[in-house]
């Protein structure tokens, strides 16, 4: 696979992982509730931004703006940490949207 075939790969699975995401932290997708953890759903979409950015850091690396590269590697570092932890330890309470804990509570 090239290099172009890579990051476009980074960007599509981005584009589906911090979707899915975006929409359940929006609460605009709630039919997973009580099917699928909340682990999976929020933490996706703290992979697919790390996975966006990737794509964007790679994207930037043979360019007269390198430097661009190293902000969006440090993006996707941080924001990948951060799903990584949400699906393995839990999602923490101030990351989680207000409709969740609403809903949770009743």
């Amino acid at each position: 696979m090239t290099a172009l075939g890579i990051i476009a790969t980074l960007f599509a699975m981005g584009v589906v992982f911090g979707g899915l995401g975006a929409l359940a932290y929006a609460g605009r997708w709630r039919s997973w509730l009580g099917r699928v953890h909340e682990n999976f759903v929020f933490g996706w979409f703290w992979l697919g931004l790390a996975l966006l950015s990737m794509g964007l850091a790679a994207s930037f690396v043979r360019t007269p703006v390198f430097g661009v590269s190293l902000v969006f590697a440090f993006t996707a570092a941080v924001t990948g940490a951060l799903g990584v932890w949400s699906v393995v330890m839990g999602v923490p309470r101030w990351l989680q949207p207000r409709w969740y804990r609403v809903a949770r509570e009743r």
